[in-house]
């Protein structure tokens, strides 16, 4: 109710009424007040159903396990069934851990150069034996080589963002001494995210549940959880490193309001673009397939119609009066039956007739779609000839429209994951990137963004060197990724350039140059 010195005026659902001093009422009605009701309360409710998706748990034994995904406790999966049918998703994420991966692991220490406005830190590389050794022993204890270890993982953080560890401990590991050839941290292992969820023995909590409440991870099949076995671990925490045998390290990158698993910053986003781009080929095959495509009208004179109905009167009559020998067959229809006695006239042979002269023209066109070099027929009365005209059609209009959609969903793919098109490798309009300024500028400012998601792939690892190493710590010598920044190629001394074969054609005009 809205009150004032002259009036008092309600409003309710966008209606309203006001009384008029000298008596009398004055209505009103505000437009389009219901609609954004209708709209609000939409959106509210698609909120609480998220809010309630967050908080959905699931129990397995005596363990809580919360569920990552809307409903379904299948996030990953899902990730994954929907971007590998992406003509560019899978190829740009992987892509993506090329870029990081680089030239594999490298020891580094960083140091700072130079002075003032010129000072900046500077990686330098650090050689350890030791540690090479240590990293070595990994495949004969039965574990991933460490390069496969972390390009699992970081195929993991560009999917969902997590990436998990199982530690394998020597039994001497709480010993504060390392005897040779021996270290507390034995190797690492690859646990896949999607295999990998987080769980609590807490009953009847009185608060959400967040991340740090799971103390242990669970690893199972979750698509069939009642049907094989699961394994439980505790969950590593760096506090403690040594308390248990075997722990499994789950770490998240945060997502903001989420607290207990993480979600990528694209997929939501892009997810309905992921699925136009996805159905844009089906449209057009099935376009190909089932559709009117070049197809041609037939206009049949009804002279000839009528005409051809006499004469399979008349060669019927003159089969049945046995005057003549009798005529088996008229332009593919069968005059007599099975036992070869002569047959009546009956409407349906006019339309094999016809039926037989389509076939006959329209064998000389080809096409591999369902409708493809097909004909539509209708008659046409006062004219003697055939006539055939080309059958209005939509499908270039349907074709462009499709395709022009399709590369619209490809550039805001690609502007979602945050790869310049010039360094993946599909410009605007589809084609390979020209331009190597952009492809080199761009690459420079991808790469200097790196620097979180080498920090998240390489947490497990670094730990684990601090701790077996840990005169590594106190020197802040770290393992990090090797990744070359190429010179340009005006700054590359002719003799360090690729050398380029010289095919027949333009090495005549070599020749010719010198000889000039």
């Amino acid at each position: 109710m809205i009150q004032n010195n002259q009036t008092n005026i309600e409003i309710k659902d966008g209606r309203g009424f006001a009384p008029i001093p000298n008596g009398g009422v004055f209505t009103f009605e505000v437009q389009g007040f219901a609609e954004r009701e209708s709209i609000q309360q939409k959106e509210y409710q698609n909120l609480y159903s998220r809010y309630l998706s967050d908080n959905m748990t699931m129990t397995i034994a005596d363990f809580t396990v919360p569920v990552w995904g809307n409903r379904h406790n299948l996030y990953p999966q899902e990730v994954f069934s929907i971007t590998s049918q992406n003509k560019l998703l899978p190829e740009v994420i992987k892509k993506q851990v090329k870029f990081l991966f680089g030239k594999g692991p490298r020891l580094y220490q960083e140091v700072i150069s130079g002075e003032g406005e010129n000072q900046r830190r500077v990686r330098i590389p650090v050689d350890m034996p030791a540690v090479d050794e240590w990293l070595d022993t990994w495949e004969e204890q039965g574990v991933e080589n460490v390069w496969d270890y972390l390009k699992n993982r970081i195929v993991d953080f560009y999917y969902v963002n997590t990436c998990c560890s199982r530690w394998h401990f020597n039994t001497s590991r709480r010993s504060a001494l390392n005897f040779q050839g021996s270290h507390k941290v034995r190797a690492l292992s690859y646990v896949g995210a999607d295999e990998a969820r987080l769980a609590t023995r807490e009953k009847g909590i009185s608060k959400r549940i967040k991340n740090a409440d799971c103390k242990y991870v669970i690893i199972a099949d979750w698509l069939n959880p009642n049907k094989y076995d699961y394994q439980v671990y505790h969950r590593f925490t760096p506090a403690d490193p040594f308390r248990y045998n075997t722990a499994v390290s789950f770490e998240s990158d945060k997502t903001f309001t989420k607290w207990i698993y993480a979600f990528n910053d694209w997929f939501e986003g892009l997810l309905e673009w992921i699925k136009a781009s996805n159905l844009s080929p089906k449209y057009l095959n099935s376009y190909l397939k089932n559709a009117l495509n070049a197809h041609i009208h037939v206009i049949i004179p009804g002279t000839w119609y009528n005409a051809q109905i006499d004469i399979l009167q008349r060669i019927c009559a003159q089969n049945l009066e046995g005057e003549a020998p009798v005529q088996t067959e008229y332009k593919g229809v069968k005059l007599v039956n099975e036992k070869g006695a002569p047959i009546p006239f009956y409407e349906t042979m006019i339309d094999e007739v016809i039926a037989n002269e389509l076939r006959m023209i329209t064998s000389l066109m080809s096409g591999e779609g369902k409708n493809q070099g097909k004909l539509w027929a209708s008659t046409k009365w006062g004219e003697e000839g055939w006539e055939f005209k080309e059958f209005p059609g939509k499908f270039k209009e349907f074709f462009d429209t499709v395709i022009s959609y399709d590369k619209r969903a490809d550039q805001v793919t690609l502007a979602g994951k945050g790869v310049p098109p010039s360094i993946s490798g599909v410009d605007k309009d589809g084609s390979i990137s020209n331009s190597g300024s952009e492809v080199y500028y761009n690459y420079l400012i991808y790469v200097a963004s790196l620097v979180w998601d080498e920090y998240f792939v390489m947490k497990d690892l670094n730990r684990a060197l601090h701790l077996n190493f840990p005169e590594t710590k106190k020197k802040k010598i770290k393992f990090g990724f090797w990744i070359d920044i190429p010179a340009k190629l005006q700054d590359t001394p002719p003799s360090q350039r690729p050398q380029q074969t010289a095919t027949a054609d333009n090495q005549t005009n070599i020749e010719k140059t010198q000889e000039q």
